[in-house]
């Protein structure tokens, strides 16, 4: 039955077009028979599709990298006679292969730009064919990306059409996809040179003299002009097809004003007013320039580009996504405020393209020959026609200004060290050849666009002398997260700046992870708290725009993405988006908002930290508002406090009473609600019968279980009448890092939880009243080297001996209730293990670790009144 209904939708589709269209395109993504070589059982399944949704945020690096098979059977009706049939894919990671009826039709190699193949001769007329596409993501030394921190998520993961068009056609299967090439080599205010230029095929039989015409529409949709030229075509023949206009006093393109021409080209016989072919495109009319004294400048005037990168997954998608969703995140990247964008770390769907032309985002896109480089003509001639494939395909979009050629090209070799000097100088070179190759290439196909190339913090670049070939050059720079201090950032652009007075330089990524379950008033580097990631973000843009010779900056990312091998706060996921891998938005997108919009804007920071726990009444709340106007008033409960805006930040310090709190945000224009809970630390034992009280052990942040609801709040020291811990540190495996341990603990999804923790402690005390109740330990190893001996069983010069032996003991109230407790070797490494003892007491509670070998350690305490 699966079978009957392909078969009939085939056929209804093809000769419904066929009566209304000479150029036929329809979407044939429904309905695909699937199956792989690590699953070979079929299932049914529609296009955009990857079979990496799910097992790389599971497996992590041990995601399904290998072949998966989509077969359809397609009746091909004797209409088709007199046709030429083409597939036509946007994207399919990464090898391709075309099967019809068994034959091998082509193949593709590159995972990221969109690719024809006709295959008129290989269809039985008036039966059905089976089509066949085998795509492979196999790790490959000769396609890259070799090395990213992306998932390189296999299937045909955007559209897939099938084409149908007369004898006579514009030609498809070429680099450019057929596209039409739209130049405008002379743009002004005053007037634009516009030049067209395509190839048209005659698969017929005989020679025909024909009609080649282009229509011109404003952005208004009127028609300014008609050209047209009479091509004699021989049987067999193609021939190359290009016309020129000169617009007067042309609507010019810009973030501001996204204008956009069209162009309609038309084949038809010279005889006949029939049209045979036809294809379109828009196209805008700007030109622009970039140096370190002016900075970006667009149509005579001087802008500075700030945006963000993007990723193409989303959640539970992989990269698989329809393109209502690529538009909607162009759409929120634009709300941001944002007039630029990169392509991170590849061309994206053509529909992202199409997207920005109209919003008005400028962009930069690149291929992804990212990390390393493979010493082989093959990686190269690759690399070189995923470029020319890019430039091709996407070329008339008046919102591309940047062609990318690498990024962070020696990051691998700067951190190999089992590479000999030879090696590396190898490595070096094979590297500068392919950057010098890349932008010959680039610069061929369109001299009036700006080369790029992303950069990382080390002078490896300027040595080998790869900085100088692009025209820009991109830093990737994290000082305050991979490199120390935030103020090194401007350090950093002056002393490149003073080095090389005439490059350009770009920011083209910055950025701390941040998981929105994480907050805190007091951020530190690696906390992973919302907090930190505005710190930063605030500190960039500051020294950004105090610096002509920067012409731009893009954060990275705009969302949180996969990457299979990251042991973040969350595992598998890049955590630096200024949005959720859901698109649930970070207090940080509303920063940007204060910062770079123009109309009035305001925003109360704290979605996802509203209940607050101050000590006690004397203790100020922090309450943080984002406005781009002088002043702002808030109201708290009808009291109404004013403070100034420095930097798109109102900051106002309140001493607030337990309870619930609305407070309204307004700069007079616009307002901003939002309603907090205060509850006093002092108070929390005292009532502890109502509520468990939950602490996160070792850390300065609260914690958000997203499933529960709780919240495990940030640590204190013990002091007489309430609660805290005793004796011991905080646990932290590198010192310029407030995370604990990044790896990915196994046996829960609140790894932040376990992933800190405080080492040496002696004890956890509460000062409860009378009664029963359960405390409920949380620990963790961090150690993967953590011994699993049994302290009972060694000597005391064997104890010694024995590296990475922890055990312990837990005694409530002077009670041993655990001995010898070695979380190695009883429940694992890096394993969430939660103890629970249920006890009474006459007037505290006091949790000791007696420690027998090794330091004791504890990740998170609750105690709840039964």
């Amino acid at each position: 039955m699966k079978f009957y209904y392909l078969y009939l939708f085939a056929i209804a589709s093809i000769w419904n077009f066929n009566l209304t269209a000479q150029r036929n395109i329809q979407s044939i993504n429904s309905a695909w028979e699937f199956s792989s070589e690590k699953n070979n059982k079929t299932q049914i399944i529609s296009i955009p599709h990857t079979w990496n949704a799910e097992d790389a945020f599971r497996d992590g690096k041990e995601y399904f990298r290998g072949k998966g098979t989509y077969k359809k059977t397609i009746f091909a009706p004797q209409g088709w006679k007199q046709k030429r049939i083409f597939l036509k894919f946007e994207g399919s990671n990464q090898i391709t292969s075309v099967f019809v009826n068994d034959d091998k039709i082509g193949e593709h190699r590159g995972g990221y730009t969109g690719f024809v193949f006709d295959i008129s001769e290989a269809l039985k007329l008036s039966k059905e064919n089976e089509i066949r596409i085998q795509v492979d993501n196999t790790h490959h030394t000769d396609i890259p990306p070799l090395d990213a921190d992306f998932n390189f998520y296999g299937g045909i993961y955007r559209d897939l059409q099938l084409i149908i068009t007369d004898e006579i056609h514009f030609e498809l299967e070429n680099e450019a996809t057929g596209n039409m090439l739209i130049k405008t080599p002379e743009v002004s205010a005053d007037k634009a040179l516009v030049s067209f230029k395509t190839k048209i095929v005659n698969h017929s039989n005989a020679t025909k003299n024909l009609q080649v015409s282009v229509d011109i529409f404003n952005p208004g949709k009127q028609k300014i002009e008609t050209l047209i030229k009479k091509i004699k075509l021989s049987k067999g023949e193609t021939k190359t097809v290009d016309f020129s206009s000169k617009i007067n006093k042309p609507e010019l393109w810009s973030p501001n004003f996204p204008n956009l021409y069209e162009a309609i080209a038309k084949i038809s016989e010279e005889s006949s007013k029939k049209v045979l072919d036809e294809i379109d495109s828009r196209f805008g009319l700007r030109w622009f320039e970039v140096s370190t004294e002016k900075g970006f400048v667009l149509n005579g005037e001087p802008i500075k580009l700030i945006g963000v990168n993007r990723h193409q997954d989303f959640e539970n998608l992989g990269n698989a996504l329809p393109n209502k969703l690529h538009r909607s995140d162009y759409k929120a990247i634009k709300e941001m405020g944002a007039n630029v964008i990169r392509t991170a770390h590849y061309p994206q769907d053509p529909e992202v393209y199409k997207i920005c032309d109209e919003l008005g985002l400028l962009v930069w896109t690149e291929v992804p020959v990212i990390n390393d480089v493979t010493d082989t003509d093959a990686y190269h001639e690759v690399s070189l026609k995923m470029q020319r494939e890019q430039i091709l395909q996407f070329y008339n979009h008046p919102s591309i200004v940047m062609w990318g050629l690498m990024n962070e090209i020696f990051i691998r070799l700067v951190f190999n060290n089992k590479m000999t000097d030879e090696e590396k100088e190898a490595k070096i070179q094979t590297s500068v050849e392919l950057a010098k190759k890349l932008e010959q290439e680039t610069k061929k196909l369109d001299p009036a666009r700006l080369s790029v190339m992303a950069l990382h913090e080390n002078e490896l670049y300027n040595e080998s002398g790869i900085a100088d070939i692009p025209d820009v050059i991109g830093w990737n720079l994290y000082f305050g997260w991979y490199s120390p201090g935030l103020e090194n950032f401007g350090a950093f652009l002056d002393e490149q700046y003073r080095r090389y007075p005439d490059r350009p330089l770009f920011i083209s990524e910055y950025g701390p992870g941040a998981d929105s379950r994480i907050q805190t008033d007091d951020p530190k580097a690696w906390d992973y708290s919302e907090a930190y990631q505005l710190k930063l973000h605030k500190s960039y843009l500051n020294q950004v725009q105090k610096r002509n010779f920067v012409f731009g900056m893009t954060a990275w990312n705009f969302a949180d993405f996969g990457s299979s091998f990251r042991q973040d706060s969350r595992p598998y996921i890049n955590q630096k988006g200024l949005v959720n891998i859901d698109r649930t938005k970070k207090d940080i997108y509303h920063y940007y908002q204060a910062r770079l919009l123009e109309e009035p804007f305001i925003y109360i920071a704290g979605k996802n930290h509203q209940k607050r726990y101050p000590k006690d009444e004397n203790d100020n709340l922090i309450i943080t508002v984002f406005s781009n106007a002088n002043e702002v008033i808030l109201n708290v409960n009808d009291t109404e406090f004013t403070s100034g805006v420095e930097d798109g930040i109102a900051i106002f310090k309140l001493s607030l009473p337990e309870g619930n709190h609305q407070l309204v945000a307004t700069d007079g224009w616009v307002s901003h609600t939002r309603e907090i809970q205060v509850k006093f630390r002092k108070n929390l034992v005292p009532e502890i019968d109502d509520n468990g009280l939950l602490v996160n052990v070792g850390t300065h942040v609260n914690f958000t279980d997203e499933i529960t609801g709780e919240i495990w709040i940030s640590d204190q020291k013990y002091k007489e009448g309430s609660f805290g811990f005793m004796g011991g540190s905080v646990y932290q495996k590198s010192s310029s890092k407030f995370q604990g341990t990044a790896s990915d603990i196994q046996g829960t999804e609140n790894d932040p939880l376990y992933q800190t923790m405080r080492e040496g402690i002696k004890a956890y005390n509460f000062d409860v009243e009378k009664g029963k109740y359960r405390i409920t330990l949380l620990f963790a190893e961090p150690d993967f080297n953590a011994s699993e001996e049994n302290i009972y069983n060694l000597s005391e010069a064997k104890k010694k001996k024995t590296t990475g032996l922890r055990s312990f003991d837990v005694k409530i109230n002077g009670e041993t209730l655990s001995k010898d407790l070695n979380l190695a070797r009883d429940y694992g490494r890096i394993q969430a293990v939660e103890i629970s003892y249920e006890v009474k007491t006459e007037n505290k509670i006091s949790v000791e670790f007696g420690e027998n070998s090794g330091k004791a350690l504890l990740s998170g305490i609750k105690i709840e009144k039964l």
